[in-house]
């Protein structure tokens, strides 16, 4: 029987011997968790043990002792997450610009998966935890799978989503500026995440196409909900603006006597002038200047769908999608995926090879011309 001093002591009459955990005591909670931690390091040493070594008080104790030295120095697995998580406020980004909530968010996202794909990985293999020693590429692909499926996602209300290709390989960003961090302490890491590539299969980029624009514009919808729908795309197409920028269009943003509009930017905070279109000045003018009403995006996407079939926007085009356990290229209509990002894509890829790219930037709210590029539709 192995033994080690957990430091912990409190009279007989304050612990439960069936739980092995103290019952009554002002600071048991804080006394138990140091306990639990104590006695997840003993089952590492249980689990990591090879068969063929008997196992010894000694190397008991020292192993305890290198486990227990690694989380004062905060060089943990989740240490590390955990240390990241707190300096974000003071981080900047690649553009040395203070990083917003919304990237926090995604930051904190990827940690509680962390969290919740290593208690995933417990329920097959007892004893396990994250390392980034040990975390190598077989386990980098079924934390790529586990995001893509949405498994940590599963206890929510709305329960087990897949998630959108861009926003796997955004996450796995993430998790490999957790392994950047890790390295800075001086911490051994698995160097494979440099070699790791989630983005071999890319979704293609789909928009409308000049002669589809021009049957969206000339259509009438069969009703107010899908006629308000039309009007709010075609802003899109003629501006390039995001979706989340169009619902929160007013009138003051507009100037109709320079004919530009004006208004800074959801996503980046920053300030953009757009030149207005003659074809949305037009159809402002026939509806005295009244904005189309905004509704969500979820909504929206819904609603232009519907207007598409509507109106026969049914030509083959090409997306990657989950099959299985697998990304793969399926076909589908042009209806069936149409989306408030097809304004935005249309424009740019309109322009593109027509205006300076730096132009078209201006208006896209785009930082890089890589990041630009791989937004074109060829």
């Amino acid at each position: 029987q192995l033994r080690y001093n957990t430091g912990v002591h409190v009279l007989a009459a304050q612990w439960d011997k069936k739980k092995m955990r103290v019952s009554t005591y002002p600071e048991k909670n804080v006394l138990n968790g140091k306990l639990s931690n104590l006695a997840t390091i003993a089952r590492e040493y249980e689990d990591t043990l090879p068969l063929t070594e008997i196992p010894t008080q000694e190397g008991f104790k020292n192993f305890f002792w290198v486990k227990l030295k690694l989380i004062d120095e905060g060089k943990t697995f989740f240490a590390v997450v955990d240390n990241v998580l707190e300096n974000l406020s003071t981080r900047e980004n690649r553009n040395h610009e203070v990083i917003t909530e919304k990237t926090m968010k995604k930051y904190k996202l990827v940690a509680e998966a962390l969290h919740k794909f290593e208690d995933e990985k417990r329920k097959v293999h007892k004893g396990f935890y994250l390392d980034f020693k040990t975390f190598d590429t077989k386990l980098l692909k079924e934390f790529d799978w586990f995001l893509t499926e949405g498994k940590d996602k599963a206890d929510s209300k709305r329960g087990m989503r897949p998630r959108a290709h861009n926003t796997v390989v955004r996450y796995m960003e993430i998790l490999f500026c957790f392994f950047c961090a890790a390295e800075r302490k001086g911490i051994e890491i698995c160097k494979d995440f440099q070699e790791y590539d989630n983005s071999k299969i890319r979704p293609q980029n789909v928009t409308i196409t000049d002669e589809e624009f021009s049957q969206i514009y000339e259509y009438r919808a069969s009703n107010e909900r899908l006629e308000n729908v039309r009007q709010l795309f075609i802003i899109a197409c003629t501006t390039g603006l995001r979706y989340s920028d169009i619902e929160t269009l007013r009138s003051d943003h507009i100037n109709y006597v320079e004919g530009v509009i004006q208004r800074i930017q959801h996503k980046t905070n920053q300030t953009v002038n757009i030149a207005l279109n003659p074809l949305s000045a037009k159809m402002l003018q026939e509806n005295h200047y009244i904005l189309p009403t905004p509704i969500c995006n979820q909504d929206f996407n819904r609603y232009l769908k519907e207007l598409f079939h509507e109106i026969g926007l049914a030509r083959n085009v090409q997306i990657s999608r989950i099959v299985g356990k697998k990304r793969e290229i399926v076909d589908y209509k042009l209806y069936e995926v149409a989306s408030s990002k097809m304004g935005r894509r249309y424009l740019c890829s309109s322009l593109a090879g027509k205006v300076p790219d730096r132009t078209i930037m201006a208006m896209s709210g785009h930082h890089s011309v890589s990041a630009f590029h791989s937004y074109l539709c060829n």
